[in-house]
């Protein structure tokens, strides 16, 4: 995965590089969803209610 080099990019590298030491992997298609975050594309509230569809049982 390629991904630009800029100062927003270089702060989500660090979150994912930081939770990768804890043994916390992120999978490449959340990573593209926070990088829409990232652009705009997407709000924080819109990638959580997805998550929560996605994740929790009923």
């Amino acid at each position: 995965m390629y991904i630009d080099n800029t100062k927003e990019n270089r702060a989500l590298k660090n979150v994912v590089s930081s939770m990768a030491i804890e043994e916390m992997y992120f999978s490449e298609d959340f990573i593209r969803e926070m990088l829409k975050v990232n652009k705009g594309e997407k709000t924080t509230e819109e990638l959580r209610q997805e998550l929560l569809k996605k994740y929790v049982r009923c």
